[in-house]
């Protein structure tokens, strides 16, 4: 688990030395061990990396790496965990120099190109050159697990796993993106909040040559899998064994390690069943980290697990003050807008087990390909609210905002909307008060865009409904939501994090399941089916209790004053995004004690924040910049 860079120019320039090795510094948190660059002998493609040593801890396995012929060179940030399988398809008779998984990957992309992605097993972002003609291939894994952004100038290219390396370049908020970000709380690949900067889609593959695209292309697509076909005649015991044996491969596979390794357990079905098959592979010796969060506090129910398995257990204790102390970090940590305020105590979990370990395996999947979100029922009870007669449905969503209004008002909403993909597009809408969005009329004109996001995607798949909800799930919200948590949360203080549940074997038998096996008894009834074959089901049989702050105690207490001045800077009022009275009155509206406000108004208020960032960022014309020699790097030409 690394931190890449790179830049493709149309001619060589004064400006690229000194800016490459900037941009590399500039993610050196995500991998302090070592460091290297390397230009081709025409200048015209450069290549940085930040190694976290993980795997082949010998200096041979640092990057950038080029290969045996000289050919070809990477920059890898990931792990790929089936490396026997395509050293023995690929590379049959070529004798390697290393024992990680970089070599393999090198060796096997030179000799048969992109057709290897779909190959390999795992987590990765990478850019691999072609030394000759300058041309540079980038890829991201399917689940998106690691990030790659690209920023596109004038006669360059410039990418890097991380926004900041990009900010040198003068990075620009592009408010066409907003209803995308009230809408879902994150940007969809391969949109950013700034201009000239996309991101590499998960599942995708570009190639860039001479400071331009030449092409992009997606070698996979969650909505070419068979969702929610497998029936129950299909499963049955003979395909709970067949997916016991791939979680417990799953999970064998990302313990290899030449560095400390544990695991998160919060005590829920998806970390525990981790933990029992860390049991069950032989691994009961590996740590597994609970956070006990003062008023909200599953370290209990995780402790009866690790006794219950045997395993080593650590509870690590934060109440609501240590959250509060780490909430400045959160917007450099996340660097664009984005509103998963479980991002906070997900930022304090890794700073605190990297005390203790170097790579930690989480749960990470089991909800969105097993069915476990409460708003996939929430889904389905809204499609079965459509059969009541128009006259009913309008008279209960008049009642329901009487009855509970903060949650009446999107029953109301729910209740007017009449196709699926409208319906989930609803129950997904982050923008949960009533007033509409605070955007000044041109923007206003731009808030149909994320419902149709989900309308393209639903319309081309052909199963039920709940599968299609699951697949847009998998296609943006692990990507864009989930791994930008745990990759930036962890990344920032070098701790490699692994999601066994997503393997992709995993992943396609939980997504490939019929509804009526799905949740035969309730959400997630095949995991908690896996599960209770290790640990009894009085241990585990409980509600869902999450991983979150108490946002809206902050937003009326010790965040209230921040908010008020944050939301009232000049850059905010002057930025001609915004309908200020708008901004006024939903400020208003909550601290007078609607509750419906608090998510729009912690929206508005990450988004100020961003926007006086990007103010404060000074623009450098990268013309001006003088060449600066790699005096301590190991470039290679």
């Amino acid at each position: 688990m690394c931190g890449i860079t790179g830049l493709s120019l149309s001619h060589p320039t004064d400006w690229a030395e000194r800016r490459i090795v900037e941009m590399t510094s500039s993610i050196r948190h995500r991998g302090p061990d070592s460091d290297g660059h390397f230009a081709n002998t025409a200048k015209t493609a450069w290549l940085g990396f930040r190694r976290l040593a993980i795997r082949d801890l010998d200096p041979r396995a640092n990057q950038p790496m080029v290969s045996a012929s000289g050919r070809t060179v990477v920059v890898f940030n990931g792990e790929i965990y089936n490396i026997d399988e395509l050293t023995a398809k690929f590379l049959p008779g070529v004798t390697l120099r290393t024992t990680g998984d970089t070599e393999v990957f090198l060796e096997a992309f030179e000799r048969h190109g992109s057709k290897i992605f779909t190959e390999c097993n795992g987590m990765f972002g990478a850019a691999f050159l072609d030394v000759a003609s300058g041309r540079l291939t980038l890829v991201r894994d399917r689940m998106g697990k690691k990030p790659l952004f690209l920023f596109e100038g004038n006669d360059f290219i410039a990418f890097g796993s991380e926004l900041r390396t990009l900010r040198p370049f003068g990075l620009e908020p592009d408010p066409e993106q907003l209803p995308y970000y009230f809408h879902f709380g994150w940007f969809p690949a391969p949109l950013t909040f700034f201009k000239k900067t996309t991101q590499v889609r998960p599942g995708e593959s570009v190639t860039i040559a001479n400071g331009r695209i030449v092409s992009r292309h997606k070698y996979h697509d969650f909505t070419d899998w068979a969702w929610g076909t497998k029936t129950e005649t299909e499963v049955g015991v003979d395909g709970l064994n067949e997916l016991d044996a791939l979680v417990a491969d799953a999970v064998k596979r990302r313990t290899l390690s030449d560095v400390p390794i544990g695991a998160f357990l919060s005590g829920g079905i998806d970390s525990s069943l981790v933990a029992a098959y860390l049991q069950a592979t032989g691994h009961r010796d590996l740590p597994m980290f609970t956070v006990a969060i003062s008023d909200k506090n599953e370290a209990p129910y995780a402790a009866e697990i690790a006794r219950h398995l045997d395993l080593s257990h650590t509870i690590l204790p934060f109440d609501s003050d240590s959250l509060l102390s780490s909430f400045n970090q959160f917007h450099d940590t996340y660097e664009q807008p984005y509103t998963d305020s479980s991002g906070l105590p997900s930022m304090l979990l890794c700073k605190a087990v990297k005390q203790h370990v170097t790579v930690a395996l989480c749960g990470d999947g089991g909800d969105e390909f097993f069915g476990g979100y409460q708003r996939y029922d929430w889904f389905q009870q809204a499609l079965r609210a459509q059969q009541i007669p128009s006259v009913a449905r309008a008279l209960l969503g008049s009642i329901a905002p009487l009855v509970d209004r903060r949650r009446g008002m999107r029953i109301q909403r729910l209740l007017e909307t009449r196709d699926e993909a409208g319906l989930y597009a609803t129950i997904i809408n982050s923008w949960t008060c009533p007033q509409t969005l605070p955007l000044t009329s041109d923007l206003n004109r731009k808030t149909a865009a994320p419902e149709q996001l989900v309308r393209d995607l639903f319309a081309r798949m052909k199963c039920d409904s709940r599968s299609k909800a699951a697949c847009f799930d998998a296609t943006y919200y692990i990507p864009e939501d989930l791994q930008v948590k745990l990759d930036r949360a962890s990344m920032q203080v070098a701790l490699e994090v692994r999601s066994p549940l997503l393997d992709v074997r995993v992943a396609r038998w939980g997504a490939e399941l019929a509804p009526s096996v799905k949740y035969r008894s309730g959400p997630k009834s095949v995991l908690r089916d896996l599960l209770a074959r290790h640990v009894p089901r009085s241990l585990f049989e409980r509600q869902k209790q999450g991983f979150s702050i108490p946002l809206r105690t902050w937003l009326r207490g010790p965040l209230r004053d921040t908010v008020h001045e944050t939301l009232n800077q000049r850059v905010v009022r002057e930025s001609g995004w915004l309908d200020t009275n708008q901004v006024d009155s939903l400020e208003a509206r909550f601290q007078q004690g609607n509750d419906e406000y608090a998510t729009p108004l912690w929206s508005l208020f990450v988004l100020a924040h961003n926007l006086q960032r990007s103010a404060a960022a000074p623009v450098i014309n990268i013309s001006e910049c003088s060449p600066d020699l790699l005096s301590k790097s190991n470039r290679a030409a």
